[in-house]
């Protein structure tokens, strides 16, 4: 069997996309939500479909690269970054409830930043802070989604 790395990344992000679908069932509505044109589900629900429809379009057109062995999938690729932001995304889901969407956030999107290579403190604040504020701009002010501000500023006050 001969598979090459687009073709290993594609059928994994299939299988992503079919067992995300599947479950997209399970988020629950609000009453009256059930025949509504948009609720909880239907973000979820598009991202699985253009996750799978995409995935699978790479999957089955033909690639440019040379195919190898399973283990040609996975040479060449840098595990380092890849494990670093998988730690920061942990890191985040355990500190986001203790401090806050917007210190979480702002440490989240530095330190991936830094991590893809960006090494300008003025560049990874003035990247990371605006874009923070933006999206707590909209999600509390505009679309009135309560975020918490965290138990490290509650113990505070």
């Amino acid at each position: 069997m001969s598979i090459n790395r687009d073709k290993f990344g594609a059928m994994l992000f299939l299988c992503l996309a079919l067992i995300y679908g599947f479950y997209v069932d399970d988020i629950p509505l609000l009453f009256g939500d059930e025949d509504a044109p948009f609720n909880a589900r239907t973000l979820p629900n598009a991202l699985a479909w253009i996750l799978g429809v995409v995935s699978f379009l790479q999957l089955v057109l033909p690639t440019n690269r040379e195919a190898g062995s399973l283990l040609y999938a996975f040479s060449g690729m840098k595990w380092k970054p890849v494990l670093m932001l998988g730690a920061l995304m942990i890191f985040y889901g355990l500190t986001i409830r203790y401090f806050g969407f917007l210190i979480s956030t702002t440490i989240f999107l530095i330190g991936g930043f830094a991590v893809l290579g960006e090494r300008r403190i003025k560049v990874l604040v003035g990247a990371a802070v605006p874009v923070v504020f933006v999206f707590w701009f909209l999600l509390s002010q505009l679309m009135g989604i309560y975020l918490a501000p965290g138990d490290f500023f509650e113990m505070l006050g």
